[in-house]
Order: structure tokens, then sequence, then C-alpha cells
């Protein structure tokens, strides 16, 4: 029986390595695409290193993958503060990275996923369901992948794709806050773990054929943050 096969962006930390890891698990073969990629990372069928916004290198990349059954959608970019702060550069980033990369990826990926009657699975966020002071950008371009991800649905579940928006909360264990002056308290219960989102993805590949899950959110019981310590 030939293995299916999967292509997970921000496949080199956090909760796309945690996705990667269980789909190999499930017995996918795992193309990553990432930048830095651990060593110790070797279930992937292949690590893509790659900067997700070289348009033209990305699809390339993929062109040489000749059959796929699913698309995971996980690289993600964020800037937090206030919106007068953000800069054109941090923008910029945050829409080719969160949403513009995930449609192009989507759309070329659309002909060899009706082939295989796949599925598009988008990591989305919680802050795509709400007002996000102090991450206004970031809950705009998040918001923006969940709006495409229910008009995708509609458009391709006759060809028998699945099209599912994961919307995680506060993760510990990932790059998302790296910009942030806040991180995710390390109070028991107040943080999700990628391994947490890459359980619901394994729940919801593993659906019987012929049920869809279009939308999930993953939340800690507890919603508390706290600041980074200065140096």
């Amino acid at each position: 029986m030939e293995l299916k096969t999967a292509i997970v962006t921000g496949a080199s930390s956090g909760i796309g390595l945690a996705i990667s890891k269980m789909l190999s698990s499930e017995g996918y073969k795992v193309y990553g695409i990432g930048r830095i990629f651990p060593e110790d990372a070797d279930f992937f069928e292949k690590r893509i290193s790659l900067d997700i916004r070289d348009t033209d290198i990305l699809l390339k990349k993929i062109s040489e993958i000749k059959k796929v059954d699913l698309l995971v959608n996980a690289a993600g970019s964020a800037y937090y503060g206030l919106a007068e702060f953000n800069t054109a550069d941090q923008i910029k980033e945050m829409c080719r990275t969160d949403l513009e990369a995930p449609m192009i990826l989507t759309s070329a990926l659309i002909p060899k996923l009706k082939d295989t009657k796949g599925m598009v699975i988008n990591i989305a966020s919680v802050t795509s369901t709400r007002i996000n002071t102090h991450g206004a950008a970031y809950g705009a371009l998040k918001a923006g992948l969940r709006s495409y991800g229910r008009s995708l649905y509609e458009e391709v579940r006759k060809t028998g794709i699945r099209v599912v928006t994961v919307c995680p909360d506060l993760t510990l264990g990932t790059k998302l806050y790296r910009n942030a002056d806040f991180t995710p308290s390390e109070d028991e219960g107040c943080y999700l773990l990628p391994e947490d989102t890459s359980e619901c993805v394994r729940s919801v590949i593993n659906m019987r054929e012929g049920a869809a899950v279009t939308e999930v959110e993953v939340r800690p019981q507890f919603n508390r943050i706290e600041k980074k310590k200065k140096d």
C-alpha cells in the first residue's frame, strides 16, 4: 500500500514540527518546509530549508512532489504591540507568511489534492475569532486565513477535498512570542503544548470518510500570560 504524502510548512519548530512528527507516526511521508531543522528530526521524508516568502523557490520545490494527500499550513509570524508601532517591514512579513504563502501553496496544490481527495489544514489562531488589542495586524491576518478556509471548503467539497481550520491558543515551545513582551504563563492549565494541537490534527485526519470537521479551537483551561523579564 502506497504511503500518504504530507507537506507541512513551519515544520522546523513548534506546532509544525509536532504535527510533522505525528504524521510520520501515522505512516505519512512528510515533506517539511522550514528554515533551520533540528538535527534529530529524522522522521521527515525530506527537509526543505527555505524562506516561505521566496515564492518562486517554494513553488519549484513543491512541484517536484508528485502526489500530495495533505497540506498543513503551519508557518507563522507575529509582532505584538500597539498598531501604531508596527513597522512596514513587520506588517509585510506577517502578511506574506501568515496569509499570502498559505493561499499560494493551497492554490498550487489543489489539482493534486483533487486526485487524492486530500485535505488542507490551516493552523490559524484564536485571535482569528476575536478583537485583538496589541495584536491587531496578526489577528486580522489569521482571520483572513480562517475566512479563506471556510470559503475554500465550500468551493472544493464536491471534489472530496476537506478543509480544516485549527485555532490554537497560547502555546509554549513555539517561536511565535519571540517578538512579544509576554509569554504564556507556565502555571499548570494556562498553556498549550505543540503536541496538543498535533493530537487535535491526528483526530481530524482519522475521521471517517464522508464526515468533516471544518473548524476547531484548542485552548488551555485558564487564560493567563506573564510579562517577560527584562535583561
